[in-house]
């Protein structure tokens, strides 16, 4: 599990370099090529999602301190998107520490390793679940909100992109940008990257940590990018490389140069394949079906919650929340919901402290708007189906200082 966050964080941290090569490239080029270059990351992420049987992602990240390869982390991914099947083998070098994982799923079972133990998991499902899927980010919501405060950070650079039309229909694009062309507002977002990545990525005591902590004079020395594109627009190829000054906390100075690779290779023509588990250690188990709401009559039931104010410098209970949930099922839960207050403490009470409520479900099986009869805002409530608790809030926020809390916890009478 800690290797996974960690690994998180530096594909993180690349994803974000990619990002900003490509948004950087992407403006910078003329309206044709900026429409060409966006165009292609679109038209990609929804072939993933949608057109696309199966295909071959790997992706590579090194990180270099003054020409010198501290980091690297190289990520070989095989999709069957009809099959719903992964397959996923990430190699990640630190210093002198290598590290290999594995991980697989598909409609009926799911593999993970632990690099240390070398142990392997096999989790199979009681029932068949949705297997792999690609969740496009363009159609996510905000995106062309996200989009547009991309646009406008980057501003009026333009004219530093070329754009080839290859013999197969293809286009290349690809260019630079230096330090003096890079505006002051990428330069503050990049300084807050580089800290809070850095400082995230060597946040394990227990570990040798090769990154250097960077915490001033940071700037961007310089942004180079190459895209790659197939005659339909779908990406084949991105190379993004950003070189990063700044200084540590004794003043050394570091230049950070960052590199990423994104290939794309087999489209309709990989095959995906769980690993072979003979003669290695592993450990076996069902798991019941993560996405099914199943019984979801056994969240009928009452939950409580304190209602605490903060007085003489102290937290105070001052009475208690009550959840009555009198229906639930796949579609609706219905319930009421009152506010009991201790001797003293009545004036607390607001108008919504003895209510109704509805809540039905959408898409989201697990989460509902919750609508109450005369009033106009719309609260929450979540079931968690780990545990006997619901997470639960109607429109009365900020009330004579009382600290809200929207987890309540089951009653067992």
């Amino acid at each position: 599990m800690k290797l996974k966050k960690k690994t998180a964080m530096i594909t993180s941290f690349a994803v974000g370099m990619v990002m900003l090569t490509t948004t950087v490239f992407a403006e910078v080029a003329s309206k044709s090529g900026y429409e060409q270059a966006k165009d292609a990351l679109k038209y990609t992420a929804e072939s993933f999602s949608s057109n696309l049987s199966s295909y071959t992602v790997d992706i590579s990240m090194a990180v270099k301190d003054n020409g010198k390869i501290i980091i690297s982390d190289s990520s070989l991914s095989k999709y069957d998107r009809i099959k719903g099947a992964q397959e996923n083998i990430n190699t990640r070098t630190k210093g002198n520490d290598k590290i290999k994982s594995y991980y697989y799923v598909d409609k009926n079972l799911m593999i993970t390793n632990d690099p240390e133990s070398d142990m392997y998991y096999e989790t199979k499902f009681e029932k068949p679940e949705k297997g792999y899927e690609f969740h496009n980010p363009f159609k996510e919501d905000h995106a062309s909100d996200l989009e547009k405060i991309g646009d406008a950070i980057v501003g009026n650079l333009k004219d530093h992109v070329i754009v080839k039309d290859n013999a197969n229909g293809g286009k290349e694009l690809y260019g630079s940008v230096s330090e003096a062309q890079i505006p002051t507002l990428i330069n503050a977002i990049t300084s807050y990257m580089l800290k809070s990545n850095t400082a995230s990525i060597n946040r394990n005591p227990n570990e040798k940590n090769p990154m250097p902590v960077i915490i001033k004079d940071i700037y961007i020395k310089e942004v180079k990018g190459k895209m790659i594109t197939d005659k339909n627009g779908l990406l084949q190829n991105v190379l993004g490389t950003g070189t990063f000054h700044g200084k540590d906390e004794k003043g050394v100075e570091h230049n950070l140069t960052f590199e990423v690779l994104f290939k794309l290779s087999n489209v309709n023509s990989t095959v995906v394949n769980k690993l072979d588990l003979s003669g290695k250690k592993v450990e076996k188990n069902v798991q019941n079906n993560r996405d099914e709401f199943a019984n979801p009559e056994k969240y009928i039931g009452k939950y409580k919650n304190d209602i605490i104010i903060e007085k003489d410098g102290k937290f105070q209970k001052i009475g208690e929340r009550i959840l009555n949930i009198t229906k639930s099922d796949d579609k609706i839960v219905t319930g009421n919901y009152e506010e009991k207050y201790l001797k003293g403490y009545e004036s607390y009470a607001g108008k919504l402290s003895k209510v109704n409520f509805e809540a039905k479900y959408g898409e989201d099986k697990y989460n509902a708007p919750v609508r109450i009869e005369g009033v106009s805002g719309v609260g929450h409530i979540s079931i968690n189906r780990h545990d006997a608790s619901v997470y639960f809030d109607i429109p009365q926020r900020g009330r004579n200082n009382i600290l809200y809390g929207g987890s309540f916890n089951r009653v067992f009478e």
